[in-house]
């Protein structure tokens, strides 16, 4: 028998595995771990069977005056049953729990688990007590890689190498695909060794973030038109108006020679306020969407950023750009300058460099772009807790959530001998998207 087939039929309970139909969870409520496990130490197999046995009622009474004598006297009123408030806490939760004994055997679980278990078609009256969720893991580790990570991180949580896991991933339900988190815990406190297992649902959790980062990708796409829209009208509207108020400036100047001194003066100043302000709109424009990056290409917007960003900041760019290839498509292009303007712009208000150097690299299947500098790095801002930590931090997320709309990440690495960002992007099959 397959081991996917066998985890499929053997067990239908809360798994850590894509191709299991079991929705997990995460405890939301957090108990005192030293009244659980004095609890669960009067726990054995047996008692956790939903059957109950002949005189197990008495002898559990009889049992829980240890813990009180163990130093938790006061956790229960004197008439209250330890193991009947137990159950009725786990039954209370929304997670999936079960309780594990040192060998990783289930030796209890919640109304939740059981409520699942029967959902998914597991017919057996224990609900997976007394199975090994240990050696069910293993089993389905060579198929699944959340498998083997949950098998690994018990086996390290049995040999006290760890207090804790958490994984989130995604897996199939009787109602549908759905995320689930898991966590393992291992309480220190008791005597005896028991491990709690917790799978929570995080569906809609993880909607509502898809949701956000459509959205967020959406203005960032409007935000991208609407700034190349401007660039065009200040070139092909403003600018011409204000290139024309130079030209009559300088005709009118040509022609009254025989004027006074003052009226010349005043030429003069309107002459160059009107070059300067086309000098300005024409910067203004260019950094709001250069038109090389439409007309030529990114490697040409890259070489015009950075000798304009030299000239304006006094900041030395080394520029290298290596296999430039075949134009890449708009969004790509797009996402990788706006990630160079944001980390040369970090570059000159906070790292105090007088060089930086910027690199793209391309390779079949992946595009990359280093900007680096010599500054004292994003640490000492950080711990200052200055303004400047939160505006990078603005700066960061945008260039990070640009880059994960393609399917791309950021790198950073800062220390005090300077900063390294590096965007990496997948480049799209051809016809996926028009190029530049």
């Amino acid at each position: 028998m397959e081991p996917e087939n066998h985890c499929r039929g053997a067990l239908s309970l809360p798994l850590p595995w894509e191709d299991h139909a079991h929705p997990p969870y995460v405890l939301k409520r957090q108990w005192r771990a030293a009244e659980f496990e004095a609890r669960m130490d009067h726990l054995t197999p047996n008692d956790a069977s939903p059957v109950e046995q002949p005189g197990s009622r008495k002898r559990r009474r009889a049992t829980t005056k240890a813990p009180q004598a163990r130093s938790l006297p006061t956790l229960i009123a004197p008439d209250v049953e330890a193991e009947a408030l137990l159950r009725s806490t786990l039954d209370a939760l929304s997670a999936h729990i079960a309780v594990l004994d040192e060998a990783g055997t289930i030796i209890a679980v919640n109304q939740a688990w059981r409520a699942f278990a029967h959902a998914s078609g597991y017919a057996d009256a224990n609900h997976g007590v007394g199975m090994n969720y240990l050696a069910v893991c293993e089993a389905a580790a060579a198929v699944s890689k959340d498998a083997s990570r949950t098998a690994g991180a018990l086996r390290d949580i049995m040999a006290g190498d760890r207090s804790e896991f958490r994984m989130e991933y995604p897996c199939r339900s009787p109602q549908g695909p759905r995320w689930f988190q898991l966590r393992v815990t291992r309480p220190d406190q008791a005597q005896t060794r028991r491990i709690v297992i917790a799978h929570e649902d995080i569906t809609e959790v993880k909607r509502t973030q898809e949701e956000l980062t459509r959205l967020s990708g959406r203005l960032m796409h409007l935000q991208d038109e609407e700034r190349r829209a401007i660039a065009r009208e200040l070139h092909d509207t403003t600018a011409q108006n204000l290139l024309a108020i130079t030209l009559n400036a300088t005709r009118l100047h040509e022609g009254l020679r025989d004027a006074g001194e003052p009226a010349r003066r005043v030429l003069v100043e309107t002459l160059e306020l009107a070059e300067q302000s086309l000098q300005e709109v024409r910067t203004l424009s260019y950094l709001l969407h250069p038109p090389l990056l439409d007309d030529v290409g990114l490697t040409a917007a890259l070489s015009w950023l950075s000798r304009g960003f030299s000239e304006r900041s006094g900041i030395q760019v080394d520029i290298s750009i290596e296999n430039s290839g075949e134009p890449l498509p708009r969004p790509t292009a797009t996402a990788l300058y706006r990630v160079a303007q944001e980390a040369l712009s970090n570059v000159h208000r906070h790292s105090g460099s007088k060089r930086a150097r910027l690199a793209l690299y391309r390779t079949k299947d992946m595009v990359q772009l280093d900007v680096v500098d010599g500054g004292t790095g994003l640490g000492s801002l950080v711990e200052a807790g200055r303004e400047e930590a939160r505006q990078i931090g603005v700066g960061i997320s945008g260039m990070r959530l640009r880059l994960e709309q393609l399917g791309g990440r950021l790198d950073i690495r800062s220390g005090p001998s300077g900063t390294h960002v590096s965007a990496k992007v997948p480049i799209p099959l051809a016809g996926a998207d028009q190029p530049l």
